[in-house]
């Protein structure tokens, strides 16, 4: 399996720290925010290190991120895609199936959403080879992150009716890889694209989780959800310490 994390972004959330700090590699504790998911990545049933390969695809400071991970992490091999111009997911995504020469899919997740070792077991080993990853929002959330399931499948990745948002972790072929910028919304977005897939026929599947924590959230206001973002994720670091 490869994985490719999104770690581009500039943060513009964060106001001026995101100006001299990749918004990834925000301290909680005594680890950068992304090391967090990769630790976790690390605690997961499916992954094998020898075998296994990690890229991450940077922008806006990039060299904070490649001076701290450096070509490995705790033995998984890690490339860096660099995307010049921040034309969005969908584009990042592209970048990698024109890169990376996928035959099989690939997981891939945003750099500021936390990931726990039982969602990338779950996505690992979900049976579809497309799977969205979808969750409870805030009050006020994007309306069009929302999403329409039927059986097991999404027939709406974007702009749906239901109270489940796209949460930023996917498992995507590179059939679907390669459809990443064909849809333009002011830029290419990742879930407007994912939708156009499902109308070319491509099956979607899904994987519930009860949380969403990420750093780039805005409600109720931006220091509120990193507080709580951090409190939620040192709880959930202790448990997995302990264990």
């Amino acid at each position: 399996m490869n994985y490719l994390c999104l770690a581009a972004g500039k943060g513009t959330r964060f106001g001026r720290l995101g100006s001299y700090l990749q918004k990834c590699m925000y301290p909680v504790g005594l680890r950068p925010f992304l090391e967090l998911s990769l630790r976790n990545l690390l605690r997961s049933d499916g992954i094998n290190i020898q075998r296994d390969h990690l890229t991450l695809v940077v922008g806006h400071h990039a060299e904070q991120i490649k001076s701290y991970f450096g070509s490995n992490y705790e033995g998984l091999a890690i490339t860096y895609l660099f995307q010049a111009e921040q034309l969005g997911t969908g584009h990042a995504l592209y970048l990698a199936y024109e890169h990376l020469n996928q035959q099989d899919p690939l997981i891939a997740w945003l750099a500021d959403m936390y990931v726990s070792p039982q969602l990338f077991t779950e996505i690992q080993t979900h049976a579809f080879d497309n799977v969205q990853t979808i969750g409870p929002g805030e009050v006020g959330e994007k309306a069009d992150l929302k999403v329409t399931t039927r059986g097991d499948r999404i027939v709406k990745a974007w702009q749906g009716d239901e109270s489940l948002y796209d949460i930023g972790l996917w498992k995507l072929s590179p059939e679907v890889l390669a459809l990443m910028m064909t849809e333009r919304h002011g830029e290419y977005r990742m879930v407007p694209n994912l939708q156009y897939a499902i109308d070319q026929g491509h099956d979607l599947g899904y994987i519930k989780t009860d949380d969403w924590l990420h750093l780039g959230g805005t409600l109720p206001s931006p220091e509120e959800n990193v507080l709580n973002v951090v409190q939620k994720i040192l709880r959930l670091e202790a448990t997995y310490d302990h264990n």
